[in-house]
């Protein structure tokens, strides 16, 4: 005969794991959102990880959870030339997306319309790309250049490098702060100053600029 108060026991501790397994994947589909990039963009990296490819489907699909995300992608189509009479291989350079995920369980990464060799061509050289949620609603974007975003990564890593300098350990094992100029100099003589120049001139709005060159007009005179 069947014990009542093991069989309670083992249905309860079934109960509860099965109550913990449902809410754990009910979270995870909360919190997650499926991603599909279209089969004309070549998805080559999601948050500085790259992609493995495999065996993929025209469809490419990645799960993303809520936050920021950058992924790394070229456009990559073929269409015939009919004034040569074959097939063109139509590529742009890799850039990259930038984009925020909430709430959203579905969302479709495409191109803007590109109906003929000539609009492939031009889409290659200024890319548009249109980002939808479930329920067909536009989320905000933004495109960069892969280098804009290599040197933005570089100057975020000597930022947070300047915000918080190592302690140094002195011979005697006490511990103490570097001189502040010091650091800033070392970490400095590192970085390669123009591609720096370049990134902050394009983050700086018309006033900034204009602010600059005064600074530099007084520094020369």
């Amino acid at each position: 005969m069947t014990n009542p108060v093991r069989f309670l026991n083992n249905s309860l501790v079934s109960y509860f794991c099965a109550t913990i397994l449902l809410c754990s994947f009910v979270a995870v589909k909360v919190n997650a959102a499926s991603l599909t990039v279209t089969d004309n963009l070549v998805l080559r990296d999601v948050d500085n990880k790259a992609v493995e490819h495999g065996f993929l489907s025209k469809k490419q699909t990645i799960d993303l959870t809520q936050g920021e995300h950058a992924l790394v992608i070229q456009y990559k189509d073929v269409f015939e030339d009919l004034d040569m009479g074959e097939d063109r291989l139509v590529k742009s350079d890799y850039f990259v997306v930038k984009f925020v995920v909430t709430n959203q369980q579905e969302l479709l990464l495409s191109t803007s319309k590109i109906s003929d060799l000539a609009s492939a061509e031009r889409f290659a050289k200024n890319p548009e790309l249109i980002l939808t949620d479930e329920v067909k609603q536009e989320l905000v974007l933004e495109l960069e250049t892969l280098s804009d975003y290599k040197l933005g990564l570089q100057v975020t890593k000597v930022v947070t490098t300047l915000a918080t300098p190592a302690v140094n350990v002195q011979d005697n094992g006490t511990a103490s702060m570097p001189d502040k100029q010091d650091f800033n100099s070392q970490v400095i003589n590192k970085v390669d100053t123009v591609p720096m120049l370049k990134y902050w001139w394009q983050k700086a709005n018309k006033s900034e600029k204009e602010d600059f060159l005064n600074f530099i007009n007084k520094t020369e005179n």
